[in-house]
């Protein structure tokens, strides 16, 4: 009955051997090549997690198993080096000097709906108060902001552009994705997109399509002076994946998320690995568009992908560097809705300058968690 046992034990270690082993690759094999790549990407946390598990009980169950399993571990550990910042977590020094630039990178989710009361000139609390209130605290010198949404010269909206100017962000550029006057009153202007804010006047910017349609976030850049030199400052939000866009149509109110995720797997499952495709596409534009500059890099953005992805690896290339792994700790992950692995929000400094830094902020005022980084010129 014993032996039985260990050749179930076995039976049940050898596909997860070769599924650790296949997901460790996930960042050389495109997607375009092997969709399927994109889930073992995404579920690499996990799939290590289960191998330890299972390794530790082979020690008692099957020590020459045991011994095969530890074999394969370091296959893993150019996704483990990037998944994990493996050290205790350093505490944020909020002064700075003049040889420091402080970015910030937030999908903040449109700022929430920030509304005038009818009959008076003061507002509705919403997190939009709390989301102003951390940037003035951190007082970055640039900000890069994703799902970013203004209203000008509406009667009961208050412009996040202006209030943001009274805290010394002069300057700004948006990719106004979807821009306009609203048709009841022309005077109302709307502008969404992806939005760069700075205390540093712009040397130059632009924006550079990286989608066929104009329905998603494109990639913008802004050019600063930093202590003399230049350093352009791109940001993008790579295309959702848009399992939940319509739960509000469908779903029960009591369902949470992970019910709403497993009702959908199937169709989860083929948005995954569409849109890494389709993130392979965008990213190889962004990085023509870095690999066209010729001054230092700095970019920022809402990736919607993991560092465990061949798309993190293509756009990170041999010339940035990942703020968090240089100077963060643990997983940081940055979406907080699904899971603790979702680590999609980035800031890649070029190897040109020093990471002094890195933060990322759990206050839950978006969808996402704000990254802060410190750096300075080598």
């Amino acid at each position: 009955m014993k032996k039985f046992f260990k050749t179930l034990w076995i039976i049940a270690c050898i596909p997860l051997v070769s599924i650790y082993i296949l997901a460790s690759f996930s960042t050389f094999i495109p997607p375009s090549d092997f969709s399927y790549i994109s889930l073992l990407s995404l579920g690499f946390p996990y799939i290590l997690a289960v191998l330890l598990l299972f390794l530790l009980i082979s020690f008692f169950a099957e020590r020459k198993l045991a011994y095969i399993m530890l074999f394969t571990l370091p296959v893993g550990t150019f996704n483990i080096i990037n998944t994990f910042a493996l050290r205790t977590e350093i505490p944020w020094i909020q002064n700075k000097d003049t040889a420091t630039l402080r970015v910030m990178t937030w999908n903040v989710q449109s700022f929430g709906n920030y509304l005038r009361k009818k009959k008076s000139n003061t507002a509705y609390r919403t997190n939009r108060d709390e989301m102003l209130a951390t940037i003035k605290g951190y007082n970055p010198d640039v900000i890069c902001f994703q799902e970013y949404r203004n209203i000008e010269n509406s009667k009961r909206r208050i412009s996040i552009r202006k209030q943001l100017d009274t805290l010394g962000y002069t300057y700004s550029f948006c990719s106004k994705d979807r821009a306009g006057s609203y048709p009841k009153n022309p005077n109302v202007l709307l502008e969404e997109g992806v939005a760069i804010f700075s205390k540093m006047p712009f040397v130059d910017s632009g924006r550079i399509l990286i989608d066929s349609t104009e329905e998603n976030e494109h990639l913008i850049y802004t050019t600063v002076l930093f202590n003399g030199k230049p350093v352009r400052v791109f940001t993008a939000h790579l295309q959702s994946f848009t399992i939940y866009s319509d739960t509000a149509q469908d779903k029960n109110p009591d369902d949470n998320i992970y019910e709403i995720t497993y009702k959908r797997r199937k169709a989860a499952e083929y948005k995954v690995r569409e849109t890494e495709v389709k993130h392979q596409e965008e990213v190889a534009i962004i990085r023509n568009a870095i690999d066209k500059t010729k001054e230092p890099v700095i970019y920022c953005g809402d990736l919607n992908i993991t560092p465990t992805s061949y798309n993190y690896r293509t756009l990170k290339g041999s010339n940035l560097q990942d703020a968090f792994l240089a100077k963060g700790s643990g997983m940081g992950n940055t979406f907080y809705k699904i899971g603790p692995t979702l680590r999609i929000d980035v800031c890649l400094a070029d190897t040109a300058m020093h990471v002094q830094q890195c933060q990322r902020d759990k206050i839950k005022l978006s969808d996402h968690y704000p990254v802060i980084a410190d750096l300075s010129w080598k």
